[in-house]
């Protein structure tokens, strides 16, 4: 059957030999594309000095993206963290994304509006049909973005206003199937997603060897977006995401699953999750001011189900259940200096936190402040200098203790000519643990957790042409007091060991290269390849043991065709030499048995997507996932990606 699978997908691939796409004007590649989120300002991404990767509604398409997340987890260097295989929340256990083998360092903005609750960076409430680029900025960007902007920062720019066009879409597959409708106009675009998955059998490699596997029930997500340009100045966003998910934990003998539902700890995880996203955009570009007020909220509820031997209802309990929300308000502003050779970007922002848990009475609130300011000073025609500085004050809530941090940052960027430019980036970033980090564990008394803070040093070069473009990086990352996970019996006596609790962990230290190339052979056939080797290390908590944290290698390549009516594309992603898996191979926690006894198995998914558009209103879209039909664990814990599975999608627009 897999021989049978991958011949198909073979003679589909060879077809793209006779085959295209329609290329719109609008769409054709541009590879050094106008970047706003890396100075907070437009420059090209030649006169950036720092790692930058733009990805675009046509390379989401092209590429076959089916989420936010997809496309991150394929960029060089970043790597998408989740339980689920579709890349969603699931109850607590959050998706997020590391930036150069990184957790908890990742700022995720819509529209320059932040997006992450309780320092999570899940995307999981953005509509992959209604993004237009999203630009990745790898580095420090602290003092530019405040905290959880420690690897670096994902800018995800979604469609506005302009054609009247409205757009309906149909996918079907063997594991997926939904649908989307869009509709634009002068001053809005709104867009409406409805998928729906299907049950999903031995998410794991290791549970089987366990008493029990997980098994994720049929499920279903929606997602709304509205974009109204309430003004010509004036934006308003609104995003809400719902799901419905079941997890059920089945019974394991000799290695296979019984078919009976597990009667021990658990039985069924019910999961009804909601966010809320909302942003209030002022963006007068005449007198380069702009302001942003964001308000975030998810609430989750959940419920634990326990069964005795026949099946019956032994138990039912309230899970993680709770309801947190953010207030995020920034002001800034430019000023051009020296007849437009330099310019300050200055202003202040304010965020307010505060976590309620569902389950009892307990909340907290917390609020930060910050002040920044940026200074591009050209020394010449070719040598550009940025020196930036951000101070940050926490309020103390009774919980965490007040902080105050001076963040400074130096770049340099010196251009050998039109197309190619060397640059250097040295800063200072921190980030403040969650808002809910005292919720843990009921035990632990007036445990108080710092902020985790630290340098990164960059060199890189860029050389971009109109047919090229090559990016390589060196860079450096010393962190103290990184957070971390232990048990709660690791801190007290009488602790629990199935209760996590985050602390203030050893040392965080990475060294890496990251190149990336791009080709554009022709009108028809472009490339891609791109990799990245580094060594993501950090001390276990109370010890001075160093262990690998992430994986030390990652992989890219693509190659597309197009021409007329059709077009054909094929990528491949590979993570290498991972970190040490989170349980044995007997399905028992490493740390609190006998330690870890192998690493995570490496992950290697090839993709295909093929398309006709016989005209401008049509399009057909086959996707392929998964080509090698591989068991790719997508996390330490070795929950697995589906196994080969494919779509196909029809869309017409009028």
């Amino acid at each position: 059957m897999k021989k049978l699978k991958f011949l198909v997908a073979a003679e589909l691939i060879a077809c793209t030999s006779i085959g295209g796409y329609i290329v719109a004007a609008e769409d054709v590649y541009e590879l050094n594309p106008v970047v706003v989120t890396a100075e907070r300002t437009e420059k090209k991404n030649l006169e950036i000095p720092a790692a930058v990767q733009v990805i675009t509604a046509k390379e989401i398409k092209e590429q076959g993206y089916t989420s936010v997340a997809d496309a991150l987890g394929h960029t060089v260097d970043v790597a998408a963290y989740s339980y689920t295989s579709d890349g969603d929340d699931l109850g607590g256990s959050q998706s997020r994304f590391y930036i150069r083998g990184f957790d908890k360092g990742t700022l995720v903005l819509v529209n320059g509006a932040p997006i992450n609750i309780m320092n999570y960076s899940s995307t999981s409430g953005v509509p992959i049909d209604a993004v237009e680029k999203i630009e990745v900025i790898k580095g420090p960007s602290s003092v530019l973005y405040g905290a959880e902007a420690m690897g670096g920062v994902v800018n995800i720019i979604t469609k506005k206003g302009g054609e009247d066009k409205t757009t309906a879409k149909v996918t079907y597959g063997n594991y997926t199937n939904g649908y989307q409708v869009s509709t634009s106009g002068e001053k809005y675009f709104i867009s409406f997603n409805r998928d729906n998955f299907d049950r999903f059998n031995n998410p794991s490699t290791i549970f089987p060897k366990s008493k029990y596997g997980w098994e994720n029930d049929k499920g279903h997500r929606t997602n709304l977006f509205t974009s109204i340009n309430l003004t010509d100045k004036l934006t308003f966003d609104w995003m809400r995401f719902s799901s419905n998910k079941n997890r059920w934990a089945k019974e394991v003998k000799d290695g296979k699953k019984t078919g009976k539902i597990y009667t021990g700890s658990t039985g069924l995880y019910n999961y009804n999750d909601v966010k809320n996203t909302m942003d209030l955009i002022y963006n007068d570009e005449e007198s380069h001011f702009k302001s942003i007020m964001a308000f975030n909220n998810r609430r989750l509820d959940s419920t634990n189900t326990k069964f005795n031997k026949d099946g019956s209802v032994k138990s039912k309990a309230r899970g993680t259940n709770y309801n947190v929300y953010n207030f995020n308000f920034n002001n800034q502003k430019t000023w051009y200096l020296n007849d437009g050779k330099d310019s300050l970007t200055a202003g202040l922002d304010y965020k307010y936190e505060h976590y309620k848990s569902l389950n009892g009475e307990d909340h907290i609130g917390r609020s930060n402040y910050g002040l920044f300011a940026s200074y591009s000073h050209e020394f010449n025609d070719r040598m550009t200098g940025i020196f930036g500085a951000r101070e940050f004050v926490n309020q103390s809530n009774g919980w965490d203790k007040s902080n105050k941090k001076f963040l400074p940052q130096v770049q340099f960027l010196y251009k050998l000519s039109d197309d190619w430019s060397l640059y250097t980036n040295v800063g200072e970033s921190f980030d403040m643990p969650a808002i809910n980090s005292k919720y843990y564990s009921s035990k632990l008394k007036n445990w108080n957790i710092k902020p985790q803070s630290g340098w990164t040093y960059e060199f890189g070069t860029k050389y971009i042409t109109g047919k090229d473009s090559l990016k390589i990086d060196v860079f450096h990352m010393d962190i103290k007091d990184k957070f971390e996970w232990v048990h709660e019996s690791e801190l007290i006596d009488g602790g629990a060991d199935n209760i996590n609790v985050q602390v203030n962990g050893g040392d965080f230290k990475n060294t890496g290269l990251e190149v990336e190339y791009e080709h554009i052979i022709n009108s028809n056939w472009r490339y891609s390849l791109g990799a990245s080797i580094s060594n993501p290390k950090m001390k276990d908590y109370n010890s001075d043991v160093w262990r690998q944290s992430e994986a030390r290698l990652q992989g890219s390549a693509s190659l597309s065709y197009e021409e007329g009516k059709f077009y054909g594309g094929l990528n491949y992603f590979l993570i290498s030499d991972r970190q040490d898996s989170h349980y044995t191979r007997d399905g028992s926690i490493a740390k609190n048995t006998k330690g870890w006894d192998h690493k995570t198995p490496n992950s290697s998914l090839l993709n295909a997507v093929f398309s006709y558009a016989p005209n401008k209103e049509q399009a057909v879209t086959l996707n392929l996932y998964n080509l090698l039909d591989r068991k790719n664990p997508i996390n330490d814990s070795e929950n697995v990606d589906l196994p080969f599975h494919w779509t196909v999608s029809y869309s017409y627009s009028f």
